[in-house]
């Protein structure tokens, strides 16, 4: 008598080696080589959301908190990859909701305009490993915001292929207006391989911290009347989170980003210090792929959490 194999059971055998088998190989095996690959004519667009958290002191005494959160819309549009390689893109960020007037107790926010409808723009140079050759805006304090907040979060590839576990480190300068100068220290670590959306995508570790002090000595400005005054300006940004790259495609799907910074402020006159402040913020940062513009027409649009 011969014994039949169950249909259904054969189905499922089927299909468990077609799922394991995939399994297995949805993720590079061995070193992979990371590279931008954007074209010209294609646009990214990205979700922004922040929750940010202020603290003010004067004289080490607690002045205000503020806890407020912000919606934008990011998109990078590739202009063009010119000889050397390096592509030319437009970024830009608009503000579509903030909660800040929420906290109708500080006077100050009345004084304000609403930040929605705020349109920011800078046009970047990048390299394919993601080095960020220029960042350029008609506002000075604009394109330092630029290079100091979200530059240090942007990986600078290394030139040969690497495997999770792999460190690197980059240093750069950026100028601090109206004409000072400080070093971003920023370091990677090539974490692990993880499945997010539809995309297989390196999490790439970083952390990139930012010092400089400034002094305005007011003998330099005819327009103060008091001579003798002084003002220190010390200020330290630290950036740091993970960033989700899916390597075979070439583009940045995720990144979540707390940028921390402190600065602090000392006027003197005379040399004797008269006041003190300081102001914390915290802002931790999301941003997520959700939509891709090809230059033929193409749009695909992308639900990532």
């Amino acid at each position: 008598m011969t014994r039949r194999f169950p249909l259904w059971r054969l189905t499922l055998t089927f299909l468990a080696i077609i799922v394991s088998g995939c399994d297995r190989s949805s993720f590079s095996s061995g070193p992979i080589f990371f590279e931008f690959k954007q074209q010209p004519g294609d646009n990214y667009v990205y979700k922004i959301h922040d929750e940010v958290e202020w603290r003010a002191y004067r004289d080490d005494t607690l002045s205000y908190t503020m806890q407020h959160w912000q919606d934008q819309t990011s998109v990078m549009k590739f202009i063009r990859i010119d000889s050397t390689a390096v592509r030319h893109l437009n970024i830009s960020f608009l503000i579509e909701r903030d909660s800040i007037y929420c906290a109708t107790e500080l006077a100050w926010l009345k004084k304000r305009k609403s930040p929605v409808g705020r349109l920011l723009e800078y046009q970047l140079r990048m390299r394919p490993n993601g080095e960020i050759i220029s960042v350029e805006n008609p506002s000075d304090r604009r394109a330092f915001y630029y290079n100091s907040s979200y530059r240090p979060s942007q990986p600078v590839f290394p030139v040969k292929a690497i495997t999770p576990g792999y460190s690197w480190e980059l240093r750069f300068t950026i100028d601090v207006p109206p004409d000072t100068s400080a070093i971003v220290t920023s370091r990677y670590k090539f974490r692990k391989v993880e499945r997010v959306g539809e995309f297989d995508c390196a999490v790439i570790d970083f952390r990139g911290e930012l010092d400089y002090t400034e002094t305005f000595d007011a003998s330099n400005d005819s327009t103060i009347k008091d001579q003798s005054i002084t003002q220190e300006y010390w200020t330290r940004t630290v950036s740091e989170g993970q960033l989700y790259f899916a390597y075979r495609e070439g583009f940045v799907v995720k990144k979540v980003n707390l940028i921390s910074s402190t600065a602090k402020t000392k006027v003197r006159k005379a040399g004797v210090v008269q006041k003190r402040s300081r102001t914390e913020i915290r802002d931790q940062e999301t941003i997520t792929l959700h939509e891709i513009q090809r230059s033929g027409g193409e749009k695909m649009t992308y639900l990532i959490k």
